[in-house]
This record gives structure tokens, C-alpha cells and sequence, in this order.
């Protein structure tokens, strides 16, 4: 049994009409359509529904037994329909954005509060911070609309888009400055008491790759999961940090502590990471030019660290 909503839409409308003529008229279409439409619905149903003459249309004893069943089945489709409607409304309005920690709180902040001032079209944002592998895998099972990312962290299914590149830097306390007053080497970063993150990282894997292209293994004196944490140990001049610029920036707010480049250092490649067959809403687009032009605003405040495909 094929019944179409038409089918219902057609019977109950011609019931309460009885007028086949002001019926097509409301559906768009000519009196003979109409009629084929409701002999379609009288073979599905395998019942008459209407008695026909020249001059008058009435409802069939099953007809009249139908019409409520027909209205119900109406109303409770538009009303699905109607919150199916408004469902997608507010979906469309949502936003979940997963990103590095040193991504997220350099690159997001001024698209959100852009994206919070639009009062008359309220965005519901959620934003996760993570490592590279967890922020590919909320993406992959469908849980943000895209990642801030390494390009160390893209697989199968995903398009990356090169956002900018950040350089490692090497930032170490007063008792360090000597150490730091030039740009260092590989070489000679590889003599002082190195603190940086922990190997499941990006930052400790670009690193590694470094030193390993100079056939020697990296081996810092500690390695830590939270910058935070390195901080403290740095400011305390326990040893100096190695970390991407944009790692390393709330290294640099704290008073004392200097940045220096490593002349052979490795450049940390980061982007837009989607899912290569999903379309984005128009709301997530909107956030991927926020983004896009956060990250050129910071490259342009800082070219001798930063890199964006626009200033190469």
C-alpha cells in the first residue's frame, strides 16, 4: 500500500469541499487530475470513497468512516514536519569546533565573540580542546564540524587546509639569557636542560623528526602534558622551553622569561581539517573565515615566528 500525503491531502480537502472544481484550484492542477488522484487513492484503499453525480459530490459511508483517521494522520505529519522544521533551525545555529589547546585559545576566541554578537541569530558554540588524535576523532564521528590541527594528525576521509606555520622557539628565565642572548642551533639546543611536551604530542613528534633527520635522538630533560606546568618549571629556571611560537605564547606574558629562535628548528605545519565528503553548514564556513583571517591577523603581528599561505 502506497499512500502518499498528497493522497490524504487531496481526500480531505475534497471531503470538506464536496467541489472538485475549488479542490484543483487549490492544489494547482485541472479537475481531471484531480479526479485520477482520488480513483488512485479509492484502488490503494481498495473502498469508495466519494459518491459522484452531474450536480453532487457526498462522502461514502467508508469516506465519512475515514475523514477523522485522514485529518489525525494530517496533523500529526504537519506538526512533525513543523518540529522536524524548527529541529533543523536550531541545529543550523550550532556550532562544536575541536582544536589544539595552543590553537584554540590563539585562534578561537575573537571568531566566537564575532559569532556571540549577533543577537538576532543566537549561536550556540562548544569548543574542545585537545591533542591532535583527539581533536581527528571527534571529527571523524561526527561530533564538530572541524578541527584545528596538525598536519601530523590527518589520515583517511579528511581534507587538510594549511593554515599557517608556526616556528619552534626556545624561551628560558634570567638565568638562562646568556644561553639565549643569539638565535641556537639544533646542536646547541641539544646542551641545555630542555623542557618540553610529552611524546604523544605534536610538538615533542616534530621534535624528534628534527633531530632523527640529524641522525640523533632528542632528549630533553622533561616532558610535560601541560604548558601550564612547563611555565612554572621555566620560571623557575629549572630549564628552557621548547615549544611552537603559538605554544609558547603564555610563556612569553610571564615577566622574566625571553624567546629565541632555533636558526635549523623544525616548523610546525597547522590547518583546517574537514571530513573530505561532508558539506559544511553556512555557519561553520562563516567560523572558517573568522579563523582564517584570526590566523592572518596573528601571522601579520608576528612574521618572524608566524607563516600564513598568504604571506609566503
Amino acid at each position: 500500500m502506497n499512500i502518499q500525503p498528497r493522497h490524504l491531502r487531496i481526500f480531505v480537502a475534497l471531503a470538506h469541499s464536496l467541489n472538485f472544481s475549488r479542490t484543483a484550484d487549490q492544489f494547482f492542477i485541472t479537475q481531471p487530475s484531480l479526479s485520477k488522484a482520488v480513483k488512485d487513492f479509492e484502488d490503494i484503499l481498495g473502498v469508495a470513497l466519494f459518491e459522484r453525480s452531474t450536480r453532487t459530490v457526498r462522502l461514502t459511508h467508508s469516506g465519512a468512516e475515514l475523514l477523522p483517521l485522514a485529518t489525525q494522520l494530517l496533523g500529526e505529519l504537519d506538526g512533525g514536519l513543523q518540529q522536524l522544521q524548527q529541529l533543523a533551525g536550531s541545529v543550523s545555529r550550532k556550532l562544536s569546533i575541536a582544536a589544539l589547546p595552543s590553537l584554540a585559545s590563539t585562534l578561537l576566541p575573537v571568531p566566537v565573540l564575532h559569532l556571540q554578537r549577533q543577537p538576532q541569530n543566537p549561536v550556540a558554540i562548544r569548543i574542545y580542546d585537545g591533542s591532535d588524535s583527539a581533536s581527528v576523532q571527534r571529527l571523524l564521528r561526527y561530533q564538530v564540524d572541524f578541527a584545528l590541527a596538525s598536519s601530523h594528525a590527518i589520515g583517511q576521509e579528511l581534507r587538510y587546509e594549511e593554515l599557517l606555520r608556526d616556528r619552534f622557539v626556545v624561551v628560558g628565565a634570567k638565568s638562562w639569557h646568556a644561553a639565549l642572548a643569539r638565535p641556537l642551533s639544533l646542536d646547541a639546543l641539544a646542551k641545555l636542560p630542555v623542557i618540553t611536551m610529552t611524546d604523544q604530542s605534536s610538538s615533542a613528534k616534530y621534535l624528534m623528526a628534527a633531530y632523527l633527520q640529524k641522525g640523533k635522538v632528542f632528549q630533553p630533560l622533561l616532558q610535560l602534558d601541560q604548558v601550564g606546568t612547563i611555565c612554572s618549571f621555566v620560571e623557575q629556571g629549572v630549564g628552557v622551553a621548547v615549544l611552537p611560537y603559538l605554544g609558547a605564547i603564555p610563556l612569553l606574558a610571564v615577566k622574566g622569561l625571553r624567546c629565541q629562535d632555533i636558526v635549523d628548528g623544525p616548523v610546525r605545519s597547522i590547518g583546517i581539517v574537514t571530513r573530505d565528503s561532508a558539506k559544511l553548514s553556512v555557519l561553520a564556513e562563516q567560523a572558517l573565515n573568522l579563523v582564517t583571517d584570526a590566523a592572518q591577523k596573528l601571522a601579520n603581528q608576528r612574521p618572524e615566528w608566524l607563516v600564513t599561505s598568504r604571506s609566503k
